[in-house]
């Protein structure tokens, strides 16, 4: 039954001035899952860790690896299943599929990791493909009755490396495959010299994320995230279809908590908007900005679009349930009539249009055009400073003055500018969107 999800709906402005010209109303769409369903016991999971241990991963790297992944082992619950396996010019499977079990073969698994050291080169689509095959064991497929065990299962794949690996092409096929396999990947990086956006590329083409692990003691902050995210999954294979009325036109939709990024719809014959939304977790769910031009009209209440979410629920068994709301729209003659913007709407809308014009001027800076890059990233400076972000706005405003003064963006300042610009809730904080 229907139920399973709450849909809040909040516009910039509830109520607009009525005007000769079409205007941009955003609408805040906050999709929580129900407490009956956020109090359910967490899924199973199938976790599968590729871990970089090349030479450049030796001394602190190393130990502080060790310790993150030995702390996932102890996150687990005895019936989660765990793979890991590490790279470097060659691929080893330090432990194959296998159910965590008790604090004996927890220990077990443990030691082994311990006795893992750095050496040699950077080969990762090997290892991204040995990962898929581990995970495999314990997912159910439908075609030809292939598969493990058949129970519903939350897979994750965590990609880690600190450097520039052989045969890219390779590694984005690997994503690729993923993405068919419904395994998002967690890719990150840590330290200076790896691939920003090869790693940025595995992340959105997988359905995952990446992110960047600026020093080594944050490995088992990000580690612990990505547990406690497949712990949290309630409702999976979300889809939101948005119906505007007549003459309302659905500018953009943009994913704005907990890490913001931009959706691309697709568009169905009747004019309603489709969008993937994967996986929602209970607690903050998922926060989505719809951005809608309305057309002149005279006074009155109308409804200018239809929103749906459809989504399976896992723990039940339940399949294709849907829920929706009506999105309300008020002209008044009166201009005293028009409230203010809503503060957290506008809000997220200043975080994404901050995350907006960072992109951009990396683009702009691949493309080698800096004037257009620094002009991009003093718009975004002037946002997060509204926001409040000093410390981001310093990273922007130093590199700014990089770029000013003939020098190239550095790669710290570039990866901190790509990873942290689209971060509504940084790691260790409380969700309050």
């Amino acid at each position: 039954m229907a139920g399973e999800l709450n849909i809040q709906s909040t516009l910039s402005r509830a109520t607009v001035p009525i005007m000769n010209v079409p205007q941009l109303v955003y609408c805040l769409l906050k999709l929580r899952p129900a407490e009956t369903v956020a109090s359910a016991r967490h899924l199973p999971i199938n976790l599968c860790l590729v871990l970089d241990r090349s030479g450049s991963m030796s001394g602190k790297k190393m130990e502080s690896l060790r310790d993150a992944t030995g702390h996932v082992i102890d996150m687990l619950q005895p019936d989660d299943y765990i793979s890991i396996i590490f790279f470097s010019g060659k691929v080893e499977v330090a432990f194959p599929s296998q159910p965590v079990g008790d604090d004996a073969h927890r220990a077990e698994l443990k030691a082994r990791i311990a006795r893992q050291d750095a050496g040699g080169s950077t080969n990762m689509a090997p290892a991204m493909e040995a990962g898929l095959l581990e995970l495999r064991k314990q997912m159910s497929f439908s075609a030809g009755g292939q598969g493990g065990s058949g129970i519903e299962m939350v897979n994750r794949l965590v990609l880690l490396t600190d450097g520039i690996t052989e045969k890219e092409k390779r590694c984005l096929e690997q994503a690729e495959a993923a993405a068919k396999l419904n395994v998002p990947i967690t890719a990150l990086g840590i330290g200076s010299d790896w691939n920003d956006k090869l790693m940025e590329q595995i992340g959105k083409k997988s359905g995952g994320e990446a992110d960047y692990v600026s020093n080594p003691d944050k490995i088992r902050t990000h580690f612990t995230r990505t547990v406690q995210q497949m712990q949290a999954v309630a409702l999976r294979h979300a889809m939101l279809r948005v119906r505007p009325a007549l003459n309302i036109e659905v500018r953009a939709i943009y994913r704005a908590h907990p890490l913001i990024s931009i959706l691309n719809p697709d568009n169905a014959p009747d004019r309603t908007v489709l969008v993937p939304l994967g996986e929602i977790e209970r607690g903050h769910g998922q926060t989505l900005i719809v951005e809608f031009i309305v057309p002149p009209r005279s006074a009155g209440a109308y409804r200018i679009a239809q929103v749906e979410v459809e989504y399976d629920v896992p723990q039940t068994g339940l399949t294709g349930e849907r829920m929706g709301v009506d999105v309300l729209l008020n002209y008044a003659h009166d201009a005293s009539a028009v409230p203010l913007p809503d503060p957290q709407v506008m809000n997220l809308v200043e975080k994404t249009s901050a995350f907006k014009l960072q992109t951009r001027a990396l683009q702009d800076l691949e493309a080698g055009n800096i004037p257009a890059a620094t002009q991009k990233l003093r718009g975004a400076l002037t946002h997060l400073l509204n926001q409040g972000d000093t410390e981001l706005a310093a990273t922007v405003e130093r590199e700014i003055e990089n770029l000013e003064k003939g020098r190239v963006m550095t790669s710290e300042g570039r990866k901190t500018i790509r990873f942290e610009s689209g971060k509504t809730v940084r790691l260790g904080e409380t969700p309050s969107a």
